[in-house]
């Protein structure tokens, strides 16, 4: 399977895997469903190259017949998600090629319909609609027709291209740029990729059916919001290192920057992925203190008694875990059932403290560390935690085609 005999290739599709074991049947099994739709694999051929960036997991796949050929390259070592794209492309045999996620899900038209649209339109890049959740979709088209060739749009406000599981492209259009210029830092390399194409006098063509997945499964671990800004602005001085863009384009990309950076942007986002991720958790029936009983954390108190410390508080009072105290400098009790102390006061022994603050998690770990000698542990870690321990269900929810 780590070898492929030369042959002509419509489509390649590149898959970097990280922890992906887990993932490649549901992929396999949406790519077949591809190339049965409409007998695609009478008119285009297809292979998919799995890129395993975590070569501590052995990448096993079943040996059964397919409409597409498969090969699985291995990263000496962890290189990241840009340096797989890239290691994939250089392998890959298709004129064409999609980057697709570990964890994405596309419909079963998703193929057919890309190809078709981008031959006939005879373009370098295809861009399709899709959802980024159940009830909402990643683009109205009004706007999706007006931001999409625009790298203003881009610079100044967002990337609009949730995923590049919606784009299929030329192989020989890639940007040299892109490939040659790897970022270490997760993220932001396909935002940096779409720039280079606009900027090299490309343009999107627009595929209006809806083809695309953004999973709620996806790993948030991977790329936190914080690892996102430091990615962008490793994309910002890879872009001025290129001089494609103008002074006044790299002051608007440093704008966005920085009010991502600050106007609490990153302390509301990771409250907001707190929050989904313990409702998702909560909806299969998971609870925090599930985690606490299974470790014998039994006496804990809460540092931070906002909305996450309040919330926290008042489920574990319906459990058999006792909230000795809260951790807070300005907080108090109305009800006056919780004792709430400073951090500088002395903190009563306790089996564990949990850290329901968002911001300057690791600060404030080190900081409470230093005074107790009990486990001091953050919400989002309980969750991360959580999240893993759950079994691997593949999903029944595919896009349908429009």
């Amino acid at each position: 399977m780590d070898s492929l005999p030369k042959e002509n290739v419509d489509i390649s599709i590149i898959i970097p895997l990280f922890k992906g074991q887990k993932f490649c049947q549901r992929l396999l099994n949406m790519i077949e469903k591809n190339c049965l739709y409409q007998e695609l694999f009478k008119e285009c051929s297809v292979e998919v190259l799995f890129i395993n960036d975590y070569p501590s997991e052995k990448i096993s796949i079943e040996d059964k017949d397919r409409h597409f050929n498969i090969r699985i390259i291995i990263q000496e070592k962890n290189m990241g998600i840009h340096a797989s794209r890239v290691k994939g492309i250089m392998g890959a045999q298709g004129e064409y090629v999609i980057m697709l996620d570990q964890d994405d899900l596309v419909s079963e038209a998703w193929i057919y319909s890309q190809w078709h649209k981008i031959k006939t339109e005879n373009s370098n890049y295809c861009i399709c609609n899709g959802w980024r959740r159940r009830f909402q979709v990643i683009s109205e088209f009004d706007q999706f027709d007006q931001v999409i060739n625009d790298v203003s749009y881009y610079l100044a406000v967002e990337n609009p291209i949730c995923s590049p599981g919606q784009v299929i492209s030329r192989k020989s259009s890639i940007p040299q740029e892109w490939l040659e210029n790897i970022q270490i830092n997760n993220g932001s390399d396909d935002f940096f990729l779409w720039i280079l194409v606009l900027k090299k006098g490309h343009h999107f063509s627009i595929n209006r059916e809806y083809l695309y997945y953004h999973t709620p499964e996806r790993n948030y671990d991977s790329i936190n919001v914080e690892g996102m800004i430091c990615s962008l602005k490793e994309t910002a001085r890879l872009l001025d290192k290129t001089k494609l863009l103008t002074s006044n384009e790299i002051e608007l990309l440093n704008s966005q920057i920085y009010k991502k950076e600050h106007n609490d942007y990153i302390k509301f986002h990771k409250m907001f992925r707190i929050m989904l991720d313990w409702i998702k958790l909560k909806n299969r029936g998971i609870n925090i203190s599930d985690y606490l009983k299974k470790n014998n954390y039994l006496n804990i108190a809460i540092y931070g008694m906002g909305y996450i410390g309040e919330y926290l508080y008042t489920e574990l009072c319906e459990t058999n875990i006792r909230v000795r105290y809260g951790i807070d400098q300005s907080s108090k009790d109305c009800n006056r059932q919780l004792d709430i102390v400073k951090i500088s006061d002395k903190l009563e022994d306790v089996d564990a403290i949990i850290i329901t603050i968002s911001k300057d998690e690791k600060k404030i770990v080190q900081t409470v560390s230093s005074k107790v000698t009990c486990p001091v542990i953050t919400i989002s870690d309980i969750l991360l935690e959580l999240r893993n321990e759950m079994e691997f269900e593949p999903g029944a929810l595919y896009v349908k085609r429009n």
